[in-house]
């Protein structure tokens, strides 16, 4: 017990050096508002409001009949796997938003987030063509507008998630430059002695 409790206090400066590296909550949001990210309650009003956008494509994509295009009108069947696809993103997009709105800074999240909404928006134009050449015209006009809304949110996401990025890697550079300090604050130490205690 006294040779750990030695040990311990032997190494206590790189343990105070690593415990240095790791940013306290306040620090953090502190971190990001200087380095110009949205807060994270604004980046939850972004995200929850693209969502609900994106929600709003499911009754339009259950109305939709590809099947019928193909059977009747002679469409690509691929119409049809598009349509299931679509309605599996939405589903997709709903659970990454719940995810990121839970952890706004994690850019991994950000990212999935990010390509899951351009998958569904790519997914949403094929389908619009579709219903515009085989289709119901309302039904692709409606799909264009939903698809074109809410810019202004898209925009500034997609300006969050290249600030987050910036962010991260800059944080990154910084973390690897403490690792490189507290290295050699650690290499600088005198070995620890192993000296047997002696019974009396």
């Amino acid at each position: 017990m006294i040779r750990l409790f030695t040990l311990f206090l032997v190494s206590a400066p790189a343990w105070l050096c690593l415990a240095q590296q790791t940013p306290s909550p306040l620090n953090r949001q502190q971190a990001q508002a200087e380095a110009g990210l949205e807060n994270p309650w604004d980046v939850r009003s972004i995200i929850a409001a693209i969502n609900k956008d994106a929600e709003k494509l499911r009754p339009l994509l259950a109305g939709m009949k590809p099947q019928q295009w193909y059977d009747l009108k002679g469409a690509p069947s691929t119409y049809i796997l598009q349509l299931q696809t679509a309605q599996r993103q939405v589903t997709d997009v709903d659970v990454t938003t719940k995810m990121l709105s839970q952890k706004t800074e994690d850019l991994s999240l950000a990212l999935d987030e990010y390509f899951r909404l351009e998958a569904l928006d790519i997914s949403a134009r094929s389908l619009a063509e579709g219903a515009r050449k085989y289709g119901p015209r309302g039904q692709a006009d409606q799909l264009d507008a939903l698809v074109a809304s809410n810019f202004t949110n898209r925009q500034r996401f997609r300006e969050y998630l290249k600030d987050l990025a910036t962010s991260t890697e800059q944080n990154f550079k910084i973390a690897d430059e403490e690792a490189q300090r507290c290295r050699g604050i650690i290499s600088k130490e005198p070995p620890p002695t192993s000296k047997r205690l002696r019974k009396y």
